[in-house]
């Protein structure tokens, strides 16, 4: 089964992960504050904020480096959303990834 209930993450707490993502290597705080205020308007609290609960949930992982704190996403992108479509389909589709299927073709989403 999915690791998804460990993992699920908010829309806000999503955007750093996909900064974490895209970057690709271990971030300084100060960086992915400099990153999400560019294209969130966040403030350094904000970030710091999303970055504690992250850690707590553990969702990122945080090493030092000099006495700088290094932060990296716990599962790839690639994991989160696997975990995602298994619980979709487990929820709401009773298991039956065919229903899922079925469903994305009758809404023009697959031909």
């Amino acid at each position: 089964m999915s690791d998804y209930a460990s993992r699920r993450i908010s829309e806000a707490e999503l955007s750093v992960m996909e900064t974490l993502w895209e970057v690709g290597a271990p971030m300084a705080a100060k960086d992915l504050q400099t990153m999400l205020k560019e294209r969130r308007g966040w403030e350094r609290t904000t970030v710091r904020s999303l970055l504690t609960r992250l850690q707590e949930k553990g969702s990122v992982n945080v090493t030092k480096d000099s006495d700088v704190a290094l932060y990296a996403p716990a599962f790839t992108k690639a994991e989160y959303g696997w975990d995602l479509a298994e619980v979709l389909v487990q929820r709401l589709y009773d298991g039956d990834a065919r229903k899922l299927v079925s469903a994305l073709k009758d809404h023009g989403v697959l031909t």
